[in-house]
C-alpha cells in the first residue's frame, strides 16, 4: 500500500499592510526609547526640533538623538572615520546617552509596544467587514489588509 502524500502548504509572499503598520509602530517606540527619535529618523538621520533645526544634521542635533548616519560614521562634513561611534559633546557617551534616553522615553515606549499588538488585534475584529472589502479590491496585487 502506497503512502498518502502530505500535500505542502505554500507560504504567503504577500506584504500585508496592518502587518506592516503594527512593526513600524513597535519599531518606532523602541527607538525612541534609546535614541530619542522615530523610526524612520533614526533610519535617515533627519530629525526635527533638534538644536539644529529639522534636517539631516549628523553629529550636530543634540547628545540625546541618536540616528544611525551617526553611528556609522557621518559628521557635518560628510562620512569620517571620526566620527564612527556618533558625536555627543565633550562629557557625552553613547552609553550616558542611551541610559539617558531609556530613563527618559522608557515606560511610553514598553507601554506602546504593549497596547499596540492588542490594540491591532481587537482592531481586527472591529473593522472586520470595511477591511473585507478593501481585502478584495487588493486582491492580485500581492497586497494584503
Amino acid at each position: 500500500m502506497a503512502r498518502k502524500k502530505k500535500t505542502v502548504r505554500r507560504r504567503s509572499t504577500s506584504i500585508s499592510l496592518i502587518g506592516l503598520a503594527e512593526t513600524l509602530i513597535i519599531g518606532s517606540a523602541a527607538t525612541q526609547m534609546f535614541g530619542n527619535v522615530n523610526l524612520v529618523s533614526f533610519l535617515t538621520g533627519v530629525t526635527s526640533g533638534s538644536n539644529a533645526g529639522t534636517g539631516f544634521f549628523p553629529s550636530q542635533d543634540g547628545a540625546s538623538r541618536i540616528t544611525l548616519p551617526e553611528l556609522i560614521g557621518f559628521g557635518p562634513d560628510g562620512w569620517d572615520a571620526k566620527y564612527i561611534g556618533g558625536s555627543f559633546g565633550p562629557d557625552g557617551s553613547l552609553t550616558n546617552s542611551v541610559m539617558n534616553n531609556f530613563k527618559k522615553n522608557a515606560a511610553a515606549s514598553i507601554t506602546t509596544a504593549i497596547v499596540t499588538p492588542i490594540a491591532f488585534r481587537y482592531g481586527k475584529k472591529l473593522f472586520r467587514k470595511p477591511l473585507s472589502t478593501v481585502r478584495r479590491g487588493l486582491k492580485g496585487t500581492g497586497v494584503t489588509v
